[in-house]
């Protein structure tokens, strides 16, 4: 089945978890027009990063998107290549951030993208589409692959562990990753280690918290402390049965 990105726009996305294997140097990232007027897209990559319990982004050229800029017509598509350009370290796992922006057609109508050069007060962007991608090294791999036998037990996999902190009056619930690939957290609750006396689940959040990447630690607020006997459980990177996660 394919994966999707889309918002309140025309513009379809896919696919939504784009990775680059340690045989290849590029993967492809398709961007489909379903309106009926034409649509000026810019396409940049990020270098992603976590630190202090917070996502940080920075300009890279090591991780090439082209074309860059497109105009796709109503009803077509575009083939986006991301190309990497620089090897990485053996059993590594690196983060990218593709942002995807739609631009307003300010050319009177003529299909081409606004150039932001060319104008006084810069370019207004419409909406804008945040897809990760990453990059392995050689030895791992993350996902299956059709027509690739892999062996189950050398998949590399996060290794999570969780605990509250307190900063600045607010509570955080951090998790860290020690594994040596990312963590996609969703359907995230409290639920009790002894079900029999602990309680319903209370949850966190029912559909996408986050990423926590590779070696990394992020941090969420929370509105409460945490139900006595309680630990989060989440489902990780799309599997169907949720994971409790361990305290640190």
């Amino acid at each position: 089945m394919q994966h999707t990105a889309h918002a309140a726009s025309s513009v379809m996305i896919w696919p939504v978890d784009p990775v680059i294997e340690e045989d290849q140097r590029a993967t492809a990232l398709w961007l489909e027009n379903r309106g009926t007027e034409p649509v000026s897209l810019q396409v940049r990559v990020f270098g992603w990063g976590q630190s202090g319990g917070q996502e940080n982004f920075v300009n890279q050229e090591q991780l090439i998107a082209s074309p860059p800029l497109a105009v796709i017509p109503p009803g077509q598509r575009q083939l986006i290549r991301l190309m990497n350009t620089v090897p990485v370290p053996d059993g590594k796992e690196i983060a990218y951030r593709v942002l995807v922006d739609e631009l307003p057609d300010s050319d009177g109508g003529t299909g081409r993208p606004a150039d932001p050069a060319n104008s006084a007060i810069g370019v207004k962007l419409q909406i804008r589409y945040s897809i990760p991608l990453f990059v392995n090294g050689k030895g791992l791999w993350t996902k299956a692959v059709p027509g690739k036998p892999r062996d189950p037990a050398t998949q590399a996999v996060p290794v999570l562990a969780w605990r509250t902190v307190r900063e600045g009056g607010e509570l955080f619930l951090a998790v860290r990753n020690s594994g040596a690939a990312h963590a996609r957290l969703t359907g995230v609750q409290w639920v009790g280690t002894n079900p029999a006396v602990s309680g319903a689940a209370v949850v966190i959040n029912p559909g996408l918290l986050g990423y926590v990447l590779a070696d990394s630690e992020m941090r969420w607020p929370l509105t409460a402390p945490p139900p006595m006997g309680h630990v989060p459980e989440a489902r990780v990177n799309g599997g169907e049965t949720p994971q409790k996660l361990r305290p640190q």
